[in-house]
């Protein structure tokens, strides 16, 4: 079930400083030619701008190369009457803007505005211009980042060439297996992903200790990829990997994903008991690596399947469904190419003429990307546990704002005794002041509630 994606103003409150999380593409390995700061000249005022005085009073520089840095802007009023201004978050020698607010400040006070961005992973040290315009004025100061260190666990390896349209999956190992780290991913220079990512991508951390990234390339030529990985133990280092990826003619292909069992696409299937699901992959010219079997909307790895050469059938024997989920292969290759089957074995029907209701279905919120800027969508990850012995069914909903709003719905299913995850999401309405809100998610048996902050 897709979720619904709404625009939602929740929340009247105005709260200073909120941190924007956005990307830069400053850093990429290309020569650059200092401006003479033309980039930063102060916003040009329309007139009925009062006398606005700006300064940077705070960077987190230096940091890690991939690691977000902060900057910390206060905003003066030095006229007799309050005014509104815009303000605008300029990064490296272009002045790229990467963040853009209105903010009031009444005569005599001052304000602070704070944004925050993810800097490039950079091999080596480097430094780079970050500036904040208002109307009338505009600061400016130097920020730097510490190279980051090769990632050692990066699959696959470093050079690829592919044909057009192959899709591609990249793997950035953990550093210390178990432990928790944060994964960027850009394509291009352009970021691509953010920390979050979605239930798929912890699901997949804890089973195979690596984030993932999958990416199409439809046109030919050279591509970069890069992934920036921040250790959560507290220390500097930050590390990075990097991926060449030549798109022509005579490069690999994706594999090709062959259902062969069950014959129908839609199955009807009994509590309890197993079905075994079949399927065959072929790789021209590559070695297959595994089958990495996923069960849609409960948002699990039922299991894997090695292969290896170039043809192999594979199967898989599973009694773990839920109604209208899908059993969804990916094929995986060894030069990271991948291919997943869409199409087939969506469970159309349980049947259990003995099925109990189950055990009490337990929610608990895991992360947001919260803050986000405003009119982008919002999400929210939560992890369920069914306390029961049996399966369970209920369907989630995302209730927003102090004055309640359903915004999304969500069914999920888990056996006895398991574990799952669901992401609810939403699209925020593109207010012109910062916004904090409380969001529910609501089952029959639970509930959990969060803030969040949308950024002008």
């Amino acid at each position: 079930m897709e979720p619904s994606r709404r625009r939602v103003l929740c929340g009247l409150s105005s709260v200073s400083g909120g941190a924007v999380l956005v990307g830069g593409r400053w850093g990429r390995e290309q020569s650059r030619t200092a401006t003479t700061g033309d980039a930063f000249d102060p916003i040009e005022p329309d007139g009925s701008t009062p006398d606005f005085a700006v300064s940077i009073v705070e960077t987190s520089s230096p940091v890690g190369a991939g690691d977000r840095l902060r900057v910390v802007a206060e905003i003066t009023n030095r006229g007799a009457t309050g005014g509104r201004t815009r303000v605008e978050f300029l990064v490296g020698h272009d002045g790229e803007r990467v963040g853009r607010r209105e903010m009031p400040v009444e005569a005599g006070e001052s304000r602070t505005a704070r944004f925050d961005f993810y800097t490039y992973p950079v091999p080596s040290d480097d430094e780079f211009p970050v500036g904040v315009a208002i109307e009338g004025d505009a600061a400016r100061t130097t920020a730097s980042v510490v190279g980051a260190s090769e990632l050692p666990t990066a699959r696959p390896g470093p050079e690829l060439s592919i044909r057009e349209g192959t899709e591609l999956l990249f793997e950035a190992g953990a550093l210390e297996p178990g432990e928790r780290q944060t994964t960027v991913w850009w394509v291009d220079g352009e970021r691509v992903s953010g920390p979050v990512g979605g239930p798929w991508v912890s699901t997949y951390y804890a089973a195979f200790d690596a984030h993932y990234h999958r990416e199409t390339f439809a046109e030919p030529g050279s591509h970069e990829v890069a992934a920036a990985v921040v250790p959560e133990d507290g220390t500097d280092e930050t590390y990075a990997a990097r991926w060449q990826v030549e798109v022509s003619d005579d490069g690999l292909g994706s594999p090709t994903v062959d259902p062969l069992r069950p014959a129908e696409d839609r199955i009807v299937v009994t509590q309890g008991e197993a079905v075994e699901f079949e399927l065959e992959a072929t790789h021209e010219g590559g070695d297959l690596d595994r089958v990495v079997w996923w069960l849609t909307q409960a948002d699990t790895i039922l299991g894997v399947t090695e292969l290896e050469g170039e043809t192999a059938t594979a199967r898989f024997s599973t009694d773990s469904f839920c109604h209208t989920c899908r059993v969804y292969p990916w094929v995986i290759c060894e030069d990271g190419t991948v291919a997943s089957t869409e199409s087939a074995w969506i469970v159309d029907e349980i049947g259990d003429g003995d099925e109990q209701p189950g055990g009490p279905m337990t929610i608990s919120i895991r992360t947001t990307n919260s803050p986000v800027p405003a009119g982008e969508t919002l999400e929210v990850i939560v992890d369920l546990e069914n306390g029961g012995t049996t399966y369970r069914e209920d369907v989630l909903e995302l209730i927003v704002g102090d004055d309640p709003e359903l915004v999304d719905t969500q069914p999920v299913s888990l056996e006895g005794g398991e574990t799952g995850a669901a992401t609810l999401e939403f699209e925020t309405y593109p207010v012109r002041r910062e916004q904090r809100f409380p969001v529910r998610v609501v089952g029959s048996d639970d509930e959990a509630e969060t803030t969040v902050e949308v950024v002008a």
